[in-house]
């Protein structure tokens, strides 16, 4: 999934009359996996040759420092 995919599933959400602010994110690795809270959204990967173009988001369970 890229991001404009996530993006047009949740306008579709919005769009259907589910208030976002009030939908919990959570993550399951697959259907037979236990629910896990997603903390945060941060930036992931740059592009290799310059490092400037972001590639990819992350989706954060836990937000403490190690």
């Amino acid at each position: 999934m890229n991001a404009q995919e996530l993006l047009n599933k949740l306008s579709i959400l919005a769009l259907q009359g589910h208030d976002l602010s009030k939908l919990e994110v959570t993550y399951r690795q697959d259907y037979d996996s236990d629910v896990v809270d997603i903390a945060d959204l941060e930036e992931g990967y740059y592009d290799e040759q310059t490092n400037s173009i972001l590639e990819s988001i992350v989706l954060i369970t836990n937000t403490e420092e190690l």
